[in-house]
This record gives C-alpha cells, sequence and structure tokens, in this order.
C-alpha cells in the first residue's frame, strides 16, 4: 500500500524564496490546491510540474493552510534543508505566540528589570516616563510588535529602548521612514545615551543616501544603526534583500501605515517579500488605519507573515480584536494634554465662485453616473472633479488652469467673473483670522492641500512675514533659510513670523511646533484622517506648557442647499474614518474629534437653492435678456 504522497518545503538563500516540491510522482487535489494557492497569494511565484517557487512568506501562509490537512487529504509536508527547518521552526513559535496572545496575557518582565538593564547598557540621559515603560514592557514580551501610540509620544525613544533591551551582540537597528523622521532618529541617541555606553550602544544613526554602491559601503562598514527613507528603500532592493538575509537585523517601519497598499505598491510588495528575514519586526504609527480597516492587512502580514492576520482583516473580523494584545497605544489623556477646542467656521461663496462650483458640480455628477451605470468610463476624470470642488471650496483661481487643460466647457463670462473676484471668500476669512490672532501675540500654522494655494496665501500674508512647507521644500541645515529645516526654526525664532503655511502631506510628520504656535487654521482638509490627525498633533503633543489652550480653527465653505457642500463631505467621511480607528485603538480622543464633526453644523447656505445657482449661471453666461420694465 502507498504512503502519503511527500511534499518537500526548501529555502533557498542565494534567491530569497521558498521552494515547494512534489517528492511523490503521483496525481493528487491537495498539488493542484497548493498551486492554486500560490496563484492565489499575490506574491512573486514561478510554476513547474512538480515545484513551485515563491516569496518566503507565501511558503509560511501555504503551511499554516494545509499543514492540519496532512492527515485527511493523505499527504506529508517535509523539511528539505536546515535554513527552511530554522525558519519554520522560528515562524511556529510566532504562531503560537500570535494565537496565545488572543487569550492571555504574556509573562513580562518588571518596569524594575527594564530599567536595570537600560542603565547597564548605558541608556542613563533621558529616563524613561511610565506610559514608555508600559509600552516598552508589553513590547519586550513579543517577539514583533506594533507601536499604535499618538505622536509626541516618545515612539522613537521607546524603539530605541527596546533594541536596547532585546539586542545581542552584533545585531543591527534599521529603521525605514519618511525623511521627516530622520531628525528624530539622528538625535534620539545622544539624547538617551551615555557617550561611553558599552558593546557600541551610543552608536549614531547612518542616514543611507547615495548611489546603490555608497549604500552598500555604508551598510558592511561595521556600523550597525540605519536609517533610510520608503522612496530609496526601493530603489536598491537587491542590495537591501541581501543585508537582511546576510545580518541580523532588527527591521523597524516608521510611519508604518505608508506600506498599506501592500502588494499594490512597490515598497509593500517589497516589504512583504522580505518580511522574514530580519530578527525582530516592529512598526510604528499613529494612524494605522488612514482610510479605513484593509489600510492595516499588509502592515499585519509583514509584522506576522504567514500568520493569515491580513487574511482575517479581509475576511471582515474586527481590527481590534484581531490585534488582540499584539499593540500598544499611548493615548493623548495618557499624556494628560487638555483636549483641544474645534472650531467650525462658515464662509459664502461668492457670485463667480458659486457658478464655477456649480457647473463642476454638474460635471462631477455626470462622471458619477457613468461609473454607476457603465463599465468603461474616464474614472480619472471623475477624480479630478472631486479634487476641483476640493480646490473651488478654497481657491477657485486654481482650478482655472486644469478647466482650460481638460476642455471643460466654461463661459468666459464666468471665467471673467472669478478672475475678477481675486482671493476666495474663505482665503480672505483664513487670513484675517491669522491676523487677528497676530495682533494679540499669537503665531498660527494655516494648512490647505494644494500648493498653489500655499504660495498665494504667502502673497496674501506678506505682513506677517510667513514662511512655508511643501513638498517642494529641500530638507537641509537649519542654517540654510532656505531649507525645511531652516525654515522651521526661523518660524520658531523670529518674533515677525506670525504664521506658516503648510502642506500636510509634506509636513504633518517629523516636526513639533507646539512650543511656537497653538493655533492651526485649516483653509481645506482632504479626505485622508493621516493628513488631518498628524497636522494637529504638530501643535497638541507632549510638551505643552501647563494651562496652554489649544485651537483648531477649520473653516467650510457654504454651499447652496441642494448642491452638496465637499467640505461636508470631506467631514463626514473624517468622522467614518475616526470612527473605524477609535473602534480599534479605544482612544477617546478620537472619539472626541470625531464626535466633533459630527455635531458640526451643515455648511449648507439653506438661502440659495439650485434654481438661484442656474439662474446666475445663466446671468454671468449673458443668456438672460434684459428686461427694462422689470429694471425701472
Amino acid at each position: 500500500m502507498a504512503g502519503p504522497v511527500s511534499i518537500a518545503i526548501f529555502y533557498d538563500a542565494d534567491r530569497v524564496e521558498g521552494r515547494i516540491v512534489l517528492e511523490t510522482p503521483a496525481t493528487t487535489p491537495i498539488w493542484n490546491r497548493i498551486r492554486q494557492s500560490a496563484t492565489a497569494s499575490g506574491a512573486n511565484y514561478a510554476l513547474s510540474s512538480d515545484t513551485v517557487r515563491i516569496d518566503w512568506p507565501g511558503v509560511l501562509s501555504i503551511i499554516r493552510e494545509y499543514s492540519r490537512l496532512q492527515k485527511s487529504l493523505d499527504f506529508r509536508f517535509r523539511v528539505g534543508n536546515d535554513e527552511a527547518r530554522e525558519r519554520i521552526t522560528r515562524f511556529t513559535q510566532q504562531y503560537q505566540q500570535v494565537r496565545a496572545a488572543k487569550t492571555a496575557a504574556p509573562t513580562l518582565l518588571s518596569t524594575d528589570e527594564i530599567e536595570a538593564k537600560l542603565a547597564a547598557a548605558g541608556f542613563t540621559k533621558r529616563k524613561l516616563r511610565d506610559f514608555q515603560l508600559r509600552d516598552l514592557q508589553r513590547l519586550v514580551s513579543l517577539s514583533n510588535g506594533a507601536n499604535f501610540s499618538v505622536p509626541g509620544a516618545g515612539k522613537t525613544t521607546v524603539t530605541l529602548a527596546l533594541d536596547i533591551v532585546t539586542r545581542k551582540p552584533g545585531e543591527h537597528l534599521f529603521v525605514v521612514g519618511p525623511k521627516a523622521s530622520f531628525p528624530a532618529w539622528r538625535e534620539v541617541v545622544a539624547e538617551c545615551m551615555d557617550p561611553a555606553a558599552p558593546n557600541f550602544n551610543a552608536q549614531p544613526f547612518q542616514v543611507l543616501s547615495g548611489t546603490a554602491d555608497q549604500i552598500r559601503r555604508e551598510l558592511e562598514s561595521g556600523k550597525t544603526r540605519f536609517v533610510i527613507n520608503y522612496d530609496l528603500l526601493i530603489q536598491v532592493p537587491t542590495i537591501i534583500s541581501e543585508y537582511l538575509a546576510t545580518h541580523p537585523v532588527h527591521l523597524v517601519l516608521d510611519e508604518s501605515h505608508r506600506m498599506k497598499a501592500g502588494l499594490n505598491s512597490m515598497r509593500g510588495a517589497f516589504l512583504l517579500g522580505v518580511a522574514d528575514l530580519p530578527i525582530r519586526r516592529d512598526i510604528l504609527s499613529g494612524t494605522p488605519m488612514p482610510q479605513g480597516p484593509t489600510d492595516i492587512q499588509s502592515q499585519l502580514d509583514f509584522l506576522w507573515p504567514g500568520a493569515g492576520l491580513g487574511g482575517q482583516i479581509i475576511r471582515g473580523e474586527a481590527p481590534r480584536d484581531v490585534l488582540a494584545n499584539l499593540y500598544v497605544r499611548t493615548t493623548k489623556q495618557d499624556l494628560k494634554l487638555p483636549r483641544p477646542l474645534r472650531h467650525f467656521e462658515h464662509v459664502s461663496m461668492a457670485e463667480g465662485q458659486m457658478a464655477l462650483y456649480g457647473i463642476v458640480k454638474s460635471e462631477f455628477l455626470r462622471q458619477a453616473s457613468l461609473l454607476r451605470f457603465e463599465t468603461r468610463v474616464d474614472i480619472p476624470a471623475a477624480r479630478r472633479s472631486i479634487m476641483r470642488l476640493l480646490q473651488l471650496s478654497a481657491n477657485p483661481t486654481l482650478v482655472l488652469r486644469s478647466i482650460m487643460d481638460d476642455a471643460l466647457e466654461v463661459n468666459s463670462g464666468i471665467l471673467d467673473k472669478v478672475i475678477a473676484e481675486g482671493p476666495s471668500t474663505k482665503m480672505r476669512a483664513v487670513a484675517e483670522k491669522a491676523r487677528a490672532l497676530a495682533a494679540e501675540g499669537r503665531k498660527s500654522v494655516i494648512w490647505t492641500i494644494f500648493t498653489d494655494t500655499i504660495q498665494q496665501m504667502e502673497t496674501l500674508l506678506a505682513d506677517l512675514n510667513p514662511v512655508s512647507l511643501y513638498g517642494a521644500v529641500p530638507s537641509g541645515e537649519p542654517t540654510d533659510p532656505l531649507t525645511r529645516e531652516g525654515r522651521i526654526r526661523r518660524f520658531h525664532e523670529d518674533k515677525n513670523c506670525k504664521v506658516m503655511i503648510a502642506n500636510p502631506a509634506a509636513a504633518g510628520e517629523g516636526i513639533s511646533l507646539h512650543h511656537a504656535a497653538h493655533d492651526a487654521i485649516y483653509l481645506d482638509r482632504s479626505y485622508v484622517s493621516t493628513h488631518y490627525l498628524q497636522s494637529i498633533d504638530r501643535i497638541h503633543r507632549l510638551g505643552l506648557a501647563e494651562g496652554v489652550e489649544t485651537n483648531i480653527w477649520i473653516y467650510q465653505t457654504l454651499a447652496p442647499s441642494g448642491l452638496g457642500c465637499i467640505d461636508h463631505s470631506v467631514s463626514r467621511r473624517l468622522a467614518q474614518k475616526l470612527r473605524a480607528l477609535q473602534q480599534m485603538l479605544d482612544d477617546p480622543d478620537l472619539n472626541d474629534i470625531a464626535l466633533d464633526e459630527e455635531n458640526a453644523d451643515d455648511p449648507i447656505a439653506w438661502d440659495i437653492d439650485p434654481d438661484d445657482v442656474r439662474d446666475l449661471i445663466e446671468e454671468l453666461e449673458g443668456k438672460v435678456a434684459y428686461d427694462e420694465e422689470s429694471a425701472e
């Protein structure tokens, strides 16, 4: 009687991938199922009649999925080489830990033991706060961990302490993060470590940059702490893969939500492909689910490759239930920060702006109708219409250029009217708020998502000596006034510089402004909750002086009744996304922010209806006949 079908698992160190081999010549349903799982995994794979080559995390997923079926389907997995055995053993241990964490708290080192280990390692210049020790205690108990604490809670410090407590001689610490995070990583070692710390524990982080050869030389230089940005990471994938495969590396993703697209992005696909190589993985993000629950899928698959946590999210399980005790979060209540005050300010449209808004809104509805009923539709055009509505809400002149490029039919009378009106009523209202605050001796930060609007606001507020931050502003030395760091320094130190105008996508991370400004003014907002939350945290964070009041001023354009308000749509969707994040993280501050959005008055101009807008459009287009009798 023939024995069970044998399927061998190999690890190929040269290719940094797995190989699944059908060793028993046989026609067996299990082999077809394994091949189907490989093709459906989204990972890199190659098939032959008796071999499946696939990224190692894909191998682990197949082992997890089919191991329990070995008896019923009459086959056996066999470990083919020592490298595979070592990795499968490590995976099994971590998978058991994941499952155990859902039902029982792990054994924790005492805080006294942790502090003693840190002191012995030279971590003596900074004393961890109680909430940082609590988070560190939990993370030390896990083989991989997630720190979802709010910005300003010291995630960088806790991560360095975690590495100090868990590291063994010769291990490396490798951080991937946005460029905005680099200053924190460059400074944290000097702020925490005694220069005479043993075992090279005072070694600073080396920022990786330059050519592939330069990066390779740095990684082989004998240094053990590195930081690289996400964009450069995917430009040198082979070098980074080889480094992770040949060195004992603790890999940290800072602002880990940047890999949320997973296999649909180059950075996500690369990180998922090498996830099993490091000896430890940690992810850091204050907003792990900026758009919705599926955002966390790829982060969990990176953190615990093969454990199937991301699949549970896709199947609709609540993220809080899936994560269980596998993460830590310090909230603003833990930081004892007073609740910020949020003010929703409504501003009416000017006539030309309203007419143009009505036309663009009609175009958007046309695109939406096509999207609903037709399979072939210009989705980029629909998205452009949404962006135009966002632009129109704050800065209608910004829309004119794209309208010309896109050949959208707009009568010259309307265009002339928009140009004659100049800066929108909302831009002027925001400018006046900044001036009123400056008159009281208060600096402010104005947030807008469009670079052209930043530059126009600079001109409008020239009397307040503004500085601006957006994507094109380069990083550099604080002594250079043209760099990001130089502009931030000027905002802090120049008493005549009363306002900073910034893009949250470029300046919402990695900077602290809470010592200079306590008022944030939103000229417009995007649908991305991360941009909103991170930008608030620039001025509302640990280190605020006692009794300081933080104000969030949200300006919304009043839209006619029945026409629909893009600002209201943004507010409503932000509230929904914040609710999902709040339910996962059990954070009362997120509940407060969502509640403020939900309770804010609708930015609707009830005294204007769609017929009024249509009449205005016809008037500006010159289609309304002049009636001498009614004019008398």
